[in-house]
């Protein structure tokens, strides 16, 4: 999803960043295509499968595509309408975006998922006929949810592997996992409220044991000295100073 932002980002009260008004650009293809795919999908069943002898089992399956396609039709049309609508913030969008209750989707795409388990654990092994238009029916409902299938499991075999190698990774580099680490610590709040950085230090660092002026180093409000990495990694875990176990958190 593209916004068009004002880069002119202020601070409110409580030092967070305010995020600026945005447009609303994001043409949702992607999902506009499902969407028209799903509605396609139910007028085809829907003129075959109800030839069948026994319906019963398609009638209620029609039943629940129908109303997850009314849904999905609701919520990409309210995203239609506001479509180029300036928001004030991203607070504001969101605000707007759990008014269209998103995750009913995620229910209607769950008991349709459990209603096609149900169905395939019923007709397996399945067969393949198209004599008259409920075989015909059944038949490409059989192919709907056989390629259904095949792309979670393709999606689950390649989120397995992205996530093996994403370990492998870390755990053969583990300097550059500890960097990465460091990164991502809340340590610049703390920083820019009650800590000091001070350079040229000639002190040891009591938690790597060593000197190094080319590190930039942190007091802590108990005015112990640290390299900051290190004080950093230790804050990851820990909500006390190493040395006279102060709480840092507590203190800020």
């Amino acid at each position: 999803m593209d916004y068009v932002l004002d880069f002119d980002f202020e601070n409110d009260n409580n030092n967070r960043v305010v995020f600026p008004e945005f447009i609303y650009d994001d043409s949702r293809k992607w999902s506009i295509i499902y969407t028209k795919l799903k509605l396609l999908g139910l007028i085809f069943y829907t003129v075959t499968l109800h030839t069948c002898s026994k319906p019963d089992f398609y009638i209620i399956m029609i039943i629940v595509m129908f109303l997850s396609t009314i849904n999905n039709i609701r919520y990409e049309y309210s995203h239609y309408l506001r479509y180029g609508t300036i928001f004030s913030s991203l607070d504001e969008f969101y605000t707007w975006k759990k008014e269209l209750y998103p995750k009913s989707r995620i229910v209607f795409s769950t008991i349709e998922l459990s209603i096609k388990i149900a169905f395939f654990i019923k007709i397996f092994p399945p067969e393949f006929e198209f004599n008259n238009l409920c075989k015909i029916g059944e038949s490409i409902y059989k192919l709907h949810i056989l390629g259904l299938f095949a792309i979670y499991f393709i999606a689950f075999a390649f989120s397995i592997c992205v996530l093996t190698s994403i370990y492998c990774y870390e755990y053969s580099h583990p300097n550059h996992n500890r960097r990465r680490r460091t990164v991502l610590l809340p340590i610049p709040i703390i920083l820019n409220n009650s800590q000091i950085i001070i350079n040229n230090q000639t002190e040891e660092c009591c938690i790597c044991m060593d000197i190094d002026n080319t590190q930039t180093w942190v007091i802590l409000p108990c005015s112990h000295k640290f390299h900051g990495p290190c004080i950093s990694t230790w804050l990851n875990t820990h909500q006390t100073c190493p040395v006279c176990r102060l709480n840092i958190i507590s203190v800020v």
